[in-house]
């Protein structure tokens, strides 16, 4: 008995069709995964093709599908972006979904799907439908990729990181590279030495930016501006970041006026598609309603009205007339 060999876990027969969602990094990861699987039984020199849902048709990927595989009993194929399929040709997908070549294997990636959606429903019924999401606390997962490439790090560095570069798994990873490598010959890495060495995302340099305003640090709000036109941000965009930030600034300094308390606030205030927002992003939003009076905050948007209406029609510069609003929101 003792002598016995443990069995290797048989592996599920491929599904006809599969529809995958969510972390763009977890999806590529599991992409990279089932082309290693399938490539040990079919030659995908001759049985791979690849579509992206923004420039491909229905009827091309049907007809894909359909092809007979080459000297191989499979054939892969993915359609990335198949939530910008037109309506008409997820409906054809949907069709194919439901009678599917039994030769072709067919994975749809998608950022997020509707649920109640045709295609999902036809996938759902005879294929397989996987949604890729971190099931454990960011932070855990970002010392997980550091100790993986042999660095101890802190909470507060990691912590400082999600706040920089925000939960996308693909650039918080592309970061923790650049981090590891600058510091190749430490085990230990010191919170205070990436600062320069991180791309912050720009909804970070926005928060900095508004930041800057409400501390009335205007040289600093300047600065941080020509950064994000360096970095090639389009003023109309910046100024809707602005205003989005200090939507957030508002709510929150009308629920603190209220009475209500930090677990209320957290549980309410969200981001982008009703995202909750962390807890240290949403205290540095009750922090920054401390700087401005609810009759200063009913200023700041119509400042930001006249800079967007001065951003579609003035001969001015779009960097002089955020410049101007930046001067006009700080004093």
């Amino acid at each position: 008995m003792g002598n016995q060999t443990k069995r290797v876990p048989k592996q599920k027969p491929l599904k006809p069709t599969y529809l995958i969602h969510g972390d763009r990094k977890m999806i590529d990861d599991a992409l990279v995964r089932l082309k290693k699987r399938i490539s040990n039984q079919v030659d995908l020199d001759f049985n791979f093709d690849q579509f992206n849902g923004s420039r491909a048709s229905a009827s091309e990927i049907i007809q894909a599908a359909n092809t007979l595989p080459f000297m191989s009993e499979k054939r892969l194929i993915i359609v990335k972006e198949v939530d910008k399929l037109p309506k008409d040709d997820a409906l054809q997908l949907a069709g194919y979904a439901e009678n599917p070549s039994e030769s072709t294997c067919l994975v749809l990636v998608a950022g997020s799907i509707n649920k109640a959606s045709q295609l999902y429903k036809a996938i759902a019924k005879a294929g397989e439908i996987a949604e890729y999401k971190l099931n454990k606390s960011p932070i855990i997962w970002i010392k997980e990729q550091f100790g993986e490439r042999g660095k101890l790090v802190s909470d507060s560095l990691a912590k400082y990181l999600l706040h920089v570069v925000g939960l996308d798994l693909s650039r918080l990873d592309t970061e923790i590279e650049k981090i590891s490598l600058y510091h190749a010959g430490d085990r230990i890495v010191d919170p205070g030495e990436i600062e320069s060495v991180v791309t912050k995302s720009s909804e970070v340099s926005i928060f900095d930016l508004a930041g800057n305003i409400g501390e009335r640090n205007i040289p600093k709000a300047i600065e941080t501006l020509h950064y994000l036109i360096q970095q090639k941000e389009v003023p109309l965009g910046i100024l809707n970041l602005i205003a989005r930030h200090f939507r957030l600034v508002l709510r929150t300094k009308v629920w603190v006026e209220g009475g209500h308390d930090n677990r209320y606030i957290i549980d309410h205030l969200t981001g982008d598609e009703g995202k909750k927002l962390p807890h240290f992003v949403v205290a540095k939003y009750r922090e920054q309603s401390y700087n401005f009076s609810l009759g200063e905050l009913k200023r700041v948007f119509n400042r930001l009205l006249e800079a967007d209406v001065a951003l579609k029609s003035s001969p001015q510069t779009p960097e002089s007339i955020l410049e101007d609003l930046i001067i006009k929101l700080a004093v």
